[in-house]
């Protein structure tokens, strides 16, 4: 199975371009309604959700997304 090596930074960057295509909203903000359940249809940016979960617990990020 293949793997790819992502910094903090591809990871984000990956994350940004994909809510702000999808939902015209950050990372952060696409994370905070997923948290706290008002994210709907989920699927659509499952993959910036996944993304998240390579990020360690304590990411600056989920600080922005609370």
């Amino acid at each position: 199975m293949p793997t790819a090596d992502l910094t903090r930074d591809e990871i984000i960057d990956e994350m940004e371009r994909v809510s702000q295509r999808r939902r015209h909203l950050s990372a952060a903000e696409v994370l905070r309604q997923y948290r706290d359940g008002s994210l709907d249809d989920a699927g659509e940016v499952a993959d910036v959700i996944v993304l998240a979960t390579l990020l360690p617990e304590d990411d600056p990020l989920f600080a922005t997304a609370v």
